[in-house]
C-alpha cells in the first residue's frame, strides 16, 4: 500500500507539514519575527542614519548562535523567505534588504563578514542598477548571480570604515 506523504496545501495536515518545514527549532518563530521587523524597519533606519554608523551598529548587535556560517545562512534564508512571502513585505524583496538582513543576523564566529554595494556597468542601460551582497573572509557568501558578477563595479566602503 502506497501512502501519500504530502497532504494538500489547505488541509490541516498540509498546513502542519509546511510549518514544520519552516520552523525547525523552537526559537524559529521569534527569530522569524525579528527578521521581519528588521526588514520592515531597515530602509527607514538607514534613511535616518549615516551608513557607517548604521553598518557598525548592525554588526555590534547580538545574533543567534549557529554551528557554522553555512547553517546560519540556511536558517536566515529560510526564515527571511517566509517573511518576504507576506503581501506587505513584497516591496522589501530586493538585494539590499536581503544583504542587510544577512549582514545583521549572520553568526560567522570569528570569520570576517563584509557587506558590499555595487553598480551594474552597462553601456546602454536605461537606468542604473545596483546590487548588494555579503562576503565571508573575502569570498562571496550570498550575492549577485554569477552571470552578472563580472559586470558589477563595487563601490568601496573602506573610506567609511564600515566593512566589518
Amino acid at each position: 500500500m502506497v501512502t501519500d506523504t504530502l497532504a494538500s496545501k489547505w488541509t490541516p495536515r498540509g498546513f502542519a507539514q509546511r510549518v514544520r518545514r519552516v520552523f525547525r527549532e523552537p526559537s524559529d518563530p521569534w527569530f522569524a519575527a525579528s527578521i521581519g521587523i528588521f526588514m520592515w524597519r531597515a530602509p527607514g533606519m538607514l534613511h535616518r542614519r549615516h551608513l557607517k554608523t548604521f553598518l557598525l551598529d548592525l554588526r555590534a548587535q547580538r545574533r543567534p548562535r549557529a554551528a557554522n556560517p553555512a547553517a546560519s545562512l540556511e536558517r536566515i534564508q529560510r526564515l527571511r523567505q517566509l517573511c518576504l512571502r507576506l503581501p506587505f513585505m513584497r516591496s522589501r524583496d530586493n538585494c539590499y534588504v536581503r544583504a542587510l538582513t544577512l549582514y545583521r543576523f549572520l553568526d560567522a564566529g570569528r570569520d570576517a563578514v563584509t557587506i558590499h554595494f555595487g553598480i551594474e556597468l552597462k553601456e546602454r542601460a536605461e537606468r542604473l542598477r545596483g546590487h548588494a551582497w555579503v562576503s565571508l573572509n573575502g569570498r562571496i557568501f550570498e550575492g549577485p548571480p554569477d552571470l552578472i558578477i563580472d559586470q558589477v563595479k563595487e563601490v568601496p566602503l573602506v573610506a567609511l570604515g564600515a566593512t566589518r
